[in-house]
């Protein structure tokens, strides 16, 4: 079956996103990506299933309205993304903004991620997790000064918090400064021994700063230290898909070869890939924005989309109490349609006959409770 392309453009005040997706016969896979002036920004991707039928026409029907669909929700997303930034500008409460920063910097609309942090940090100074996204963020644009500003800040609230040291560990590592990044991770590695990113990123910084001793063109003799530190890594749990294999082995092959400036290279861009693949409750944040911002009421689709999408991150998050708590908030939210639907299911059978004694009864108990339910929904969401 051959492939199916499709092209789009999106124009949000002065600026041009383009979306191009298409289909992989092989990998039974629809991808989408998104580009900024020829630079890539991110992409979707969805597996789908071939129908087991006699004719190729029902399963090239069937992927075509995947990759259709796939499509058009990436150009949905685009401009409610942007929709919700306007919209929430001058809202005084800090996790609208927080949500919506992650969301923004896991699709590398690094400004705009920049913003809503600030803006965290500005309505709730001491909210520890929005100093270290406003780090995680400059740092994806290159300010490393105001990334380790930002990394400080976040330290001096809680000098204990693990995270804090391992991030400036990678940005001081990021800017040469071995000594400051070893001070760090160092502190990380002795009361966390476990903490296998730290003890990655220490290995990082006493190969790196060996490293510079040789010449281009000579071969670079890997540390003991470091490959025990690469295989654990490796092994770890939340490191197990295709992806995180597939970034491992590239990773690999460059050491192998031993050419420095290119490990210099695949060590710095490995360590950023796992400072940024915690994108833990990203989906959730999504779901919310949406929800309380996005302009207009989610289909029931778009609700099953979003709790599948979730329930695929339970083995990956059950150890976290924000995302049980937040699945819980996404099912109360399925209770409100619910509830909705069934008072006007009730009123459409009183309408019908409106000597129906049952039908009168619900509608009179729901609408008496419909006011208190919502209260309680938007108290929880705030």
């Amino acid at each position: 079956m051959k492939g199916i392309g499709l092209k789009d453009k999106v124009n949000i005040s002065d600026r041009e996103f383009q979306v191009h997706t298409g289909n992989d016969p092989q990998k039974n896979q629809v991808k989408s990506e998104v580009f900024e002036e020829g630079k890539f920004l991110f992409g979707n991707n969805e597996s789908y299933h071939i129908r087991e039928n006699n004719t190729d026409k029902i399963s090239a029907d069937y992927i075509k309205r995947v990759t259709h669909d796939q499509h058009f929700n990436t150009l949905d997303e685009i401009k409610v993304l942007f929709l919700i930034n306007e919209k929430i500008k001058q809202i005084r409460q800090y996790l609208p903004h927080f949500r919506l920063g992650k969301v923004l910097l896991s699709r590398n609309f690094v400004e705009e991620a920049i913003s809503n942090f600030r803006r965290v940090v500005e309505l709730k100074p001491d909210f520890i997790r929005g100093q270290i996204k406003l780090g995680q963020a400059y740092y994806k644009k290159g300010d490393y000064e105001n990334s380790i500003k930002s990394f400080m800040d976040a330290y001096k609230l809680n000098p204990g918090y693990p995270d804090i040291s391992n991030n400036l560990g990678v940005v001081y590592t990021k800017t040469g400064n071995f000594s400051a990044a070893s001070k760090f991770l160092s502190k990380v590695v002795e009361s966390r021994p476990n903490y296998k990113q730290a003890s990655f990123n220490l290995g990082i910084v006493l190969f790196l700063s060996t490293i510079k001793d040789y010449g281009e063109t000579e071969k670079v003799i890997i540390p003991a230290r470091f490959i025990r530190s690469f295989k654990e890594i490796i092994k770890a749990k939340q490191y197990q898909s295709q992806l995180w294999h597939d970034r491992f082995l590239a990773a690999k092959k460059v050491l192998e070869e031993g050419k420095r400036d290119r490990i210099v290279q695949a060590l710095h861009k490995l360590q950023e890939e796992i400072m940024f693949g915690d994108d833990s409750g990203e989906v959730m944040d999504f779901f919310f924005l949406q929800f309380m911002y996005g302009g207009k009421e989610l289909e029931n689709s778009k609700m099953e989309f979003f709790e599948d999408a979730i329930n695929l991150e339970v083995e990956k998050n059950s150890n976290y109490a924000d995302y049980w708590n937040e699945l819980g908030i996404i099912h109360l939210i399925q209770c409100r349609e619910y509830f909705l639907k069934a008072v006007a299911e009730f009123e459409k059978s009183n309408k019908i006959d409106p000597e129906y004694e049952s039908a009168r009864r619900n509608s009179d108990l729901l609408k008496h409770n419909k006011q208190g339910f919502l209260i309680l929904l938007r108290a929880i969401l705030k």
